[in-house]
């Protein structure tokens, strides 16, 4: 059994860090019911698009259920309202204030449900001077300081750096994931649903350690770091290696294989690593200890024997596209085994299934509210 299993979530993200965090709750057993408009979310557009599908609508969303609800219809926000009383949790990523506007605030959900626990992720949050500006993951960055602590430690006369990875769509998602996760426990406890509210910013500020750096020293973790480690980066014969050497037991070890008795200088380790290739690097400070790993294209990620063994990617078959690989699901436990291999849904592939089944309208019904644009 999945430590999520019986748990149902009503699913109403698009972009990136809600179906991130509903991707996850999917992988550890919940059942997830993605609520789509009828012409779909935004990300079933984003290209390239394969056959009609978008990668990145398949990453985001496997395991889950599709319906396409209407939530501009009377009907389809009675469906939706119907559909909450029988979840244990509705995450939405929506502008503040939005899902107020539709009448589905916490209010009202907790109304219908008062064991619900509804969480929003938004760029802002639900309060504060910003709480009405919009958001992606590079106003994340941008906001949360990341970038500019990108830019010191990459180039610190050019430009603010972003990451080519989500990652202010992926900290919030992830954090989420931990919000609801800890509500669902103290549901345990006191029989009531709670509200989560998850901001962007909030979270990528949470996880800098660069502000504690900052506040004590006057730099940030990246600079401190650079100022005194000759490690990092390197380029050898094949590609490139990273590596760490801090102070103590691992400099020492480094030393004695480099047989020098003082700390070598950056140029010196260059042109020790330059003369061999990557493996061979990779074994030797391996061998003596030291933190270091190759520098891996997307394709020896996929191809690699540890990244197999811990099953980090996963064979999906989708209807359309066929059979085709994509990440595994990262949290390993001796008792159960989570599963992202199921694909993304069709749109509006579970209507009836959902609404029929779960819902028991008829299949009559259930052609009505499609063809009148209700579903």
């Amino acid at each position: 059994m999945t430590p999520l299993n019986g748990i149902r979530v009503l699913d109403l993200t698009h972009a990136h860090a809600g179906p991130l965090c509903t991707l996850y709750l999917a992988g550890m057993g919940a059942e997830v019911i993605k609520i789509e408009p009828l012409q779909g979310e935004m990300n079933r557009l984003f290209p390239p698009l394969i056959k009609g599908q978008s990668p990145y609508f398949q990453f985001l969303n496997r395991g889950k259920k599709g319906v396409t609800l209407n939530l501009k219809d009377p009907r389809g926000i009675q469906i939706f309202k119907n559909l909450v009383r029988l979840c244990d949790v509705v995450i939405e990523n929506f502008s503040p204030g939005a899902m107020d506007r539709l009448g589905l605030g916490w209010e009202e959900l907790q109304r219908l449900n008062p064991r619900i626990i509804y969480c929003s992720i938004s760029g802002f949050g639900y309060y504060g001077p910003w709480r009405d500006r919009k958001s992606f993951d590079p106003i994340a960055q941008a906001t949360s300081g990341y970038s500019e602590v990108a830019r010191e430690e990459i180039n610190p006369n050019g430009p603010p750096v972003f990451c080519p990875e989500a990652i202010g769509d992926t900290i919030p998602g992830l954090t989420a994931i931990i919000g609801i996760l800890a509500a669902l426990n103290q549901r345990q406890i006191t029989n009531e649903g709670q509200r989560i509210d998850i901001a962007q910013m909030d979270a990528m500020i949470a996880t800098m350690q660069s502000f504690s750096f900052h506040t004590f020293a006057n730099t940030t973790y990246h600079g401190q770091v650079s100022r005194v480690n000759i490690a990092g980066l390197h380029h050898v014969k094949d590609g490139w290696v990273v590596f760490s050497l801090t102070a103590g037991r691992i400099m020492d070890s480094f030393m004695a294989m480099l047989g020098v008795e003082e700390e070598p200088t950056r140029e010196e380790v260059a042109n020790w690593c330059f003369g061999k290739t990557r493996d061979e690097v990779v074994e030797i400070l391996n061998k003596i200890g030291v933190p270091v790993g190759p520098v891996l294209k997307l394709d020896e990620v996929q191809a690699c024997d540890h990244a197999k063994a811990r099953e980090m990617f996963v064979k999906v078959e989708h209807p359309v596209l066929g059979s085709f690989i994509e990440p595994g699901f990262p949290i390993k436990s001796l008792s159960w085994v989570g599963d992202v291999s199921g694909p993304a849904p069709l749109l509006g592939q579970h209507n009836e299934e959902v609404l029929h089944n779960l819902l028991g309208l008829s299949r009559s019904d259930v052609d009505i509210l499609l063809n009148e644009g209700v579903i």
